[in-house]
């Protein structure tokens, strides 16, 4: 009677607990769009933020300029961005949102963990 009872709690302890695998999409998705600094790609990486369907062109102009500013500052600073890796992802269990961290390597061979905030729109990861 007793190992029937330790099978039964056992068999509900993997059920209920279980090694469930990190969810790193949205960390994934992060690291993709940064990747885009790499490349110079500003609008690329604009169009990845989480925005209304429309949005004042000159607002989007600005927002694709400061990207421009932040890549030029990067490459006088630190000799560019060189390499994004995931570090780790925090999601959220009520909301579709997520905290994905990522390591920025510079070409100087100094390092920086961002925390890039993440919400899922329509299925796709976008940055908040």
């Amino acid at each position: 009677m007793r190992k029937i009872l330790y099978c039964i709690v056992a068999l509900v302890l993997v059920a209920c607990g279980g090694d469930k695998k990190p969810d790193f999409a949205a960390a994934n998705a992060a690291k993709e769009y940064y990747s885009l600094l790499l490349e110079g790609k500003a609008e690329a990486f604009v169009e990845k933020m989480d925005m209304p369907d429309s949005i004042p062109e000159m607002y989007r102009e600005q927002l694709v300029a400061n990207i421009k500013m932040y890549i030029a500052q990067q490459q006088d600073e630190h000799h560019g961005i060189k390499k994004v890796d995931v570090q780790n992802c925090i999601n959220d269990s009520l909301q579709p949102t997520a905290q994905a961290f990522l390591m920025i390597c510079y070409g100087d061979s100094t390092v920086e963990e961002i925390v890039v905030p993440m919400v899922k729109r329509d299925g796709k990861w976008l940055m908040k």
